[in-house]
């Protein structure tokens, strides 16, 4: 009889399920709460827990741009309150343009229930639920649930599995941000929000966005471009249909994934921003800069951009040490022609294939990363020294690596056959990363953020494009007889040709000592030193004799000692500055101020013409645009005739803020030049190779010049 009463009250006591889970055409609806008894005074949670048919979405506080929000009525025991619905963080969906937020498979809307002190016997709960649920069609839809739950002195929680839902719930409710915001408005009335989350790393940041919280102040957006510096994050929003004048503090729910040791971890932070009457506009490099690509075109660009990297001053060396190889050829078998130039291709694909894995590895264990970031650390520029002089050694005649060596360096580079092609390849790739030449700037931005098949397949179209003009011309025999025919001249071209590697090494040299400060000559030319001592004792004899091995055995100490001057180095700014008054003095800073965007956007919100130079020590390119463009008389007296505020973004070293800009814009790397016009909302992006009538038209069409 006990085990009967028992069971009778747990029957009472149990929940009435067939009333609190209803099925509609395109909702699984259920009521749920955290305690399986109820305390008198005591608060508890209960859910709404909506399982959405897929490909459907129900929608959030704030719809967006069409939809309704669930709505939930309660009937509740006299005495009792349901506080409003605690919304989780909403996705954003974008239907051919229209913009809403909402919930997609599943979501549980939390409402908080406080039981009168006097409850007792049953706690009756009775919710009336509508919503507005949509894929190409919209359907409203309704559900009246129903839960009874006993009252206990003591309360009981839920089942683990119910519990479990609940705890689930809690984690996507956004939590109250740490940090302070604000937000001001621009001369064109669209608000920028500002949350002063200072001391975040752009690089462990990403997929940041706003949802505003009531419709009208704010406009939905499909993209936000958001931006992270020493501020802390900077949103650009655009003003919403609402007619009435922005109110004095709007909210909404910031988003963002944060990039950790454990792995990625989404984020979300109710937010309440209060208008800042000293805001100064940013200036918006987004809207102004950022090629928006399909992959087919990254591609074709990327095919370009390989093939003009072949006329560009870094590849130069390289690619006249291939033309005497080929030289060499003439006259030989096609065959032999064909597996030179497809072992060339090969040597330069592989190498473009490695570079993509290297940066996808990057990507997934660091963050971002940017064309020729290599060439940011001064151990890699001190290698890449001591490459180009001992390839240089090799063309001068000084020594030749015999097949006893056919594994060791650059060397192979400089050995005939198939092997050397190859290397010749691997050699094009590396002193072509500093370089940045035309359609390859939105190539690389667009590759460079995409999954990794994207990404590997712009790089190989990349590094086709380099190939091509060779593994044509070995594939073509027409081609292959207007080339001269073989002689002496090609042993006098051969030592000609060390002399622009001599350059090179010299010219990473000097790139090193804007990276390190003068103590980087010591390490480089010390390791030189140490370098050509190790080939003349290896010079001296072989064979198997005791002094043979002595030999050996201290070029080996003296090639180890140099390669420990590069671990020597720091990455940094500080030694440089030291050195020379400044980080990266290397870089020409007469007559410009270093670019913050700070100072960028206070000179555009103050209607002055501002002209932005993002460069690099170790950019060809960027110094060769310095030269013939930027710092020519003409060039420079009319930026002064004009009133044009001159920043330049020195990126030798690696600089958080240039990069998120360059990300910004859909770059990824140097060159890049902006210049914006008074009053203009967005810079224009200016070509990657400048010439000085360019820049002095640019600067005749301004009002200032005009008059």
């Amino acid at each position: 009889m006990k085990r009967l009463l028992a069971l009778l009250l747990v029957l009472i006591a149990a929940p009435a399920f067939g009333q609190s889970v209803v099925q509609t055409e395109n909702v699984r609806a259920e009521l749920l709460a955290d305690v399986s008894a109820v305390k008198p005074g005591e608060p508890f949670w209960v859910g709404l827990r909506q399982t959405i048919r897929p490909k459907w979405h129900t929608y959030w506080k704030n719809p967006g741009d069409s939809g309704l929000p669930t709505e939930i009525a309660w009937k509740l025991p006299e005495g009792a309150k349901a506080d409003p619905i605690v919304w989780p963080r909403p996705h954003l969906f974008d239907l051919s343009g229209v913009i809403n937020y909402g919930f997609k498979d599943e979501v549980t809307l939390l409402v908080r229930i406080t039981p009168p002190a006097n409850a007792s016997g049953n706690f009756r709960l009775a919710a009336e639920a509508n919503w507005l649920v949509c894929e190409d069609v919209c359907i409203p839809e309704d559900a009246k649930l129903e839960l009874t739950l006993p009252v206990t002195a003591t309360g009981a929680p839920a089942p683990p599995a119910t519990r479990a839902i609940f705890d689930k719930a809690r984690q996507l409710v956004p939590m109250q941000s740490p940090w302070p915001a604000r937000y001001g408005i621009a001369k064109s009335g669209d608000p920028t929000l500002i949350v002063e989350a200072k001391g975040l790393k752009a690089d462990t940041i990403r997929d940041v966005y706003f949802f505003p919280a009531d419709w009208g102040p704010v406009a939905s957006m499909a993209k936000q471009t958001a931006t992270i510096g020493p501020e802390g994050i900077r949103i650009p929003l655009k003003r919403g249909d609402a007619k009435a004048a922005l109110p004095t503090d709007f909210s909404g729910t910031l988003t963002l994934t944060e990039k950790t040791a454990g792995g990625d971890v989404q984020q979300a932070f109710d937010v309440t921003a209060k208008l800042d009457p000293a805001f100064v506009p940013t200036a918006s490099l987004a809207a102004a800069g950022g090629e928006q690509l399909s992959l087919v075109e990254a591609l074709l660009f990327a095919l370009l951009g390989g093939l003009i990297l072949n006329l560009m001053p870094c590849v130069f060396p390289v690619l006249a040490m291939k033309a005497a190889a080929f030289a060499r050829l003439a006259g030989h078998e096609r065959s032999a022609m064909r597996r030179d130039g497809v072992a060339y291709t090969l040597g330069v694909l592989v190498s473009f294939a490695i570079m993509a894995a290297v940066v996808i590895a990057i990507r997934a264990s660091v963050g971002d990363v940017s064309w020729g970031f290599q060439f940011q650390s001064p151990v890699f520029s001190l290698l890449i020294a001591y490459l180009f002089f001992v390839v240089g050694l090799n063309l001068s005649g000084v020594f030749e690596f015999s097949s006893r060596f056919a594994g060791v360096g650059q060397g192979l580079a400089a050995r005939g056959g198939t092997t050397g092609a190859f290397f010749t390849g691997v050699l094009a790739v590396i002193v072509a990363t500093p370089c940045t030449a035309p359609f390859m700037a939105a190539a690389l931005g667009f590759a460079l953020s995409q999954p990794a098949p994207q990404t590997v397949a712009v790089l190989l179209a990349l590094g086709l494009g380099l190939a091509l003009p060779y593994l044509v011309l070995s594939l073509t025999p027409a081609l292959q007889r207007l080339m001269p025919r073989p002689g002496p001249w090609m042993d006098r071209l051969r030592q000609f040709l060390a002399f622009p590697m001599y350059a090179s090494a010299v010219w990473m040299i000097w790139v090193l000592i804007q990276q390190t400060g003068a103590d980087g000559v010591i390490y480089a030319l010390g390791g030189m030193i140490l370098i050509a001592f190790a080939i003349w004792l290896l010079k001296l004899g072989s064979g198997a004799s005791a002094a043979t091995w002595v030999r050996r055995g201290l070029a080996a100490v003296a090639v180890l000692l140099a390669f420990a001057a590069a671990l020597k180095l720091e990455d940094g700014s500080a030694t440089a500055a030291s050195a020379s008054g400044g980080p990266s003095a290397g870089v020409n800073f007469d007559g410009w101020e270093r670019f913050s965007r700070a100072r960028m956007n206070e000179a555009v919100a103050a209607g002055k013409p501002v002209f932005v130079d993002f460069t690099a020590a170790w950019c060809i390119t960027c110094l060769v645009n310095e030269r013939v463009a930027l710092e020519t008389q003409a060039v420079r007296h009319a930026f002064e005739q004009a009133g044009v505020v001159k920043l330049k973004g020195d990126w030798t070293n690696r600089d958080p803020e240039i990069t998120s800009s360059l990300k910004e814009l859909g770059r990824a790397g140097v060159p890049l030049y902006l210049f914006w016009a008074p009053g203009a909302a967005q810079p224009k992006i200016l070509p990657q190779v400048l010439t000085e009538s360019l820049i002095l038209s640019e600067l005749a069409a301004l009002p200032q010049a005009k008059r």
